[in-house]
């Protein structure tokens, strides 16, 4: 059998998978074609400093060190199939050999110390190249070249799958980003409103309109909001930073988020999805390791030709005469190992079953996740609804007040506690449209996953 091949070697392509069942062709057939460079697509620049959820992909999908593994893992893939072709053809090696075996002999002429000369002839003396090459073993080179090939596509597909884990990863981490940046621009807003309403209350304290204390009481809350603000600011630039870190961005000025666009509805996906064809590729696995097996306890020949020099003296005239040459078949045929094949199939089987258990409990997980994610998304949708109607007249109960407040109709505690009310619904605002974002990527994720 030969060397053996790394468990998650990956690469060979999908049409050396075609061979499985494939009658046997012509011998040449059996090496692989060279591998053929084909020139990448241009890949757009990535800013330096991303705003947009496609720029900090973009630059996190450049960016991962084991997505780059992943193409060298497939790269190494090719060279190993090219690596089991050259293990098919001709194996060429030297021998060479000065081996001397002393003899003491008795005054009788007897050996008393040393080997029997018939079996040593007192020395070995070689210098032989051998050539040998493997026939017969075409179901073995088959489905070594089907196992590299099926190691490839598990790989490929990982790419896929880990590609999707690092989208969701940086989806989530900007949703949340961006939430805190949308906190950050209303309270720097309604700070800005408070501030001006606190120029025109000093007016009015000033002109008797307002006692000193009730003025105190608005002299906090804009201070408490200033307080608000740079908690929300110190937020918002932790939360980009952990954005950036995750994308591989080098940048650290605070810049702002623009708004994702939110993605559309797609259906759940199906078997050829990564999350459901790893299992697939499992199962082809399975076989080409049972297939394995039955070859490794084929018979094995190899053509066998040696040529060279080999004498049992170290003088020259004897050297000259024991040139020669040789040449043979030579055969492995594996007897009786302890019953350890049916123990291998046996262990396979188990490895298939789990396979089976596994793809069953992803099939109902999956799909109930998408329900779930379809009412989440449903009662966002209504929520958000209700949220900004109630936000619409808050915002107009506030301005109202803002105004009637610069005559003295309303008291400064009552125009506190309607911004506080407003202050607290576009906060839940702010969280029901994240939840709803999140909810439509992760829905989008399972359409793709």
């Amino acid at each position: 059998m030969f060397a053996p091949l790394p468990s998650l070697i990956r690469g060979a392509g999908l049409g050396l998978l075609l061979l499985l069942g494939r009658p046997a062709g012509p011998a040449r057939a059996q090496t692989p074609a060279p591998a053929v460079l084909v020139p990448l697509p241009a890949v757009p620049a990535a800013p330096a400093s991303p705003r947009q959820l496609d720029d900090f992909l973009l630059i996190a999908r450049q960016s991962s060190p084991l997505l780059r593994a992943t193409a060298n893992q497939i790269g190494q893939n090719r060279i190993d199939s090219l690596v089991r072709a050259r293990q098919n053809g001709v194996q060429v090696g030297g021998i060479g050999s000065a081996l001397y075996y002393p003899s003491i002999t008795n005054s009788k002429g007897e050996s008393v110390v040393g080997y029997d000369n018939a079996v040593t002839n007192g020395g070995n003396y070689a210098a032989i190249g051998q050539a040998t090459k493997p026939i017969l073993n075409r179901f073995q080179l088959q489905n070594d070249y089907q196992i590299l090939a099926s190691q490839g596509l598990v790989l490929r597909n990982t790419g896929r799958l880990s590609a999707l884990d690092l989208r969701r990863s940086i989806t989530d981490q900007f949703l949340t980003a961006y939430a805190a940046e949308t906190q950050l621009v209303f309270s720097r807003s309604l700070l800005g409103q408070l501030r001006q309403q606190d120029a025109m209350l000093r007016q009015l304290v000033n002109g008797g309109i307002f006692k000193q204390t009730q003025y105190l009481s608005f002299y906090l809350s804009v201070r408490t909001q200033e307080v608000t603000v740079e908690q929300n600011q110190l937020a918002y630039r932790r939360e980009l930073g952990t954005l950036r870190a995750l994308a591989g961005v080098a940048d650290t000025a605070l810049v702002r988020l623009e708004a994702p666009d939110p993605p559309t509805h797609r259906p759940l996906a199906g078997l050829l999805a990564p999350s459901q064809r790893q299992y697939t590729l499992d199962s082809l696995r399975f076989l080409l390791d049972r297939r394995a097996v039955d070859a490794f306890y084929r018979p094995k020949v190899s053509v066998v030709f040696d040529g060279g020099l080999q004498s049992s003296s170290y003088l020259p005239i004897a050297l000259a005469h024991s040139i020669g040459l040789g040449g043979g078949l030579q055969l492995s045929v594996p007897i009786f190992d302890g019953h350890q094949r049916q123990l291998q199939y046996q262990r396979i089987e188990l490895s298939e079953l789990s396979r089976r258990g596994y793809r069953q409990f992803l099939t109902v997980q999956r799909r109930q996740q998408y329900e779930q994610l379809e009412g989440l998304i449903r009662a966002s949708d209504a929520l958000l609804g209700r949220i900004r109607e109630q936000v619409r007249v808050a915002d107009a109960l506030v301005g109202a007040a803002r105004q009637q407040l610069a005559t003295g109709d309303v008291a400064i505690l009552d125009y506190l506690n309607l911004v506080t009310s407003y202050r607290t619904l576009q906060f839940s605002l702010t969280q029901a449209e994240t939840d709803r974002l999140r909810s439509r990527f992760a829905l989008d994720y399972l359409a793709e996953q």
